[in-house]
């Protein structure tokens, strides 16, 4: 066996050690990763500290690799932002090294960092990564959409009460902000097909507080504003409804040059005719 690999499962012989001497068996620890929010490290529900910054942006860069593993180069960019000091390759490997030293002590897999033709890649179960159980739970949803409407509305909520605030808040490296914008993009999604959802089951009261607020933070995206302005006609303030696509229709002109979309002057029609009972909107664009 090669120095290497000796390192890396030198805690878990330790372990595996004072376990038997103890005679007891050896504790068994999943280590859970959350990126929905600040970045989080868990052990079996327990807070893991992870000081280093440059461990952090590497752990992060991992989570969020699409293709399952990074180069060390787009790690270099991921802790420096550009090309680093000459001696980056080497304290990337030295830092992956710590992380996975760290993740081990903590109750990971002694190859929870796997070594890649000049590379690396998180080896980690897709159930104790937060971002892939949201996509699960979206998922599962859509599946459920058009057989149980309410069983998926509860999908839904399940799939956003997974996020604790912006994807990858307080890293601050730009080689990670596509990442955190394709995140914060299926969030909004998801969102707008659980409101969409929770209108046809007759729900606008309990959700207009929220569409209200989505709705101002995105005053760009048609489906959320016909959303709303459904909620507020089925609660009696057509006023307000139609003030949204007045709204709409000035920010659209003013910032894109453009008008709202042809599926969102048909609603505004419709409510102009109070004929929205069996109007749905599922694809006004956004």
């Amino acid at each position: 066996m090669s120095s290497a690999s000796m390192t890396r499962l030198a805690p878990v012989l330790v372990s595996l050690g004072t376990a038997l001497r103890a005679n007891r068996p050896i504790e068994r620890r999943n280590v859970e990763f959350a990126i929905l929010g600040p970045l989080e490290v868990r052990s079996s529900g327990t807070p893991v500290d992870l000081p280093a910054p440059r461990q952090r942006r590497i752990l992060a860069a991992l989570l969020v690799a699409s293709e399952g593993w990074l180069s060390v180069n787009r790690l270099i960019e991921a802790c420096w932002d550009d090309a680093g000091p000459w001696t980056a390759r080497k304290q990337v490997q030295n830092q992956v090294g710590a992380l996975r030293r760290h993740l081990v002590r903590h109750g990971g897999d002694a190859n929870i960092v796997v070594t890649r033709p000049d590379g690396y890649q998180l080896d980690v179960s897709d159930a104790y990564v937060d971002a892939r159980e949201f996509a699960e739970t979206v998922r599962r949803a859509r599946q459920a959409t058009e057989i149980d409407t309410t069983r998926a509305a509860t999908l839904y909520q399940d799939a956003l009460t997974l996020w604790r605030g912006p994807a990858l808040d307080g890293l601050n490296s730009p080689s990670l902000e596509p990442a955190a914008a394709r995140l914060a993009e299926l969030r909004l999604l998801a969102a707008e097909e659980r409101y969409d959802l929770e209108l046809r089951l007759g729900r606008h009261r309990q959700v207009l507080a929220d569409l209200i607020e989505l709705a101002a933070e995105h005053p760009s995206r048609e489906r959320l504003q016909a959303l709303l302005m459904l909620a507020l006609h089925r609660e009696g303030r057509q006023v307000e409804a139609h003030g949204v696509y007045r709204r709409l229709h000035d920010h659209l002109a003013e910032e894109l040059g453009t008008g709202p979309g042809g599926e969102l002057r048909e609603l505004r029609e419709r409510l102009l005719c109070d004929r929205v009972t069996a109007w749905q909107p599922n694809s006004a664009s956004s």
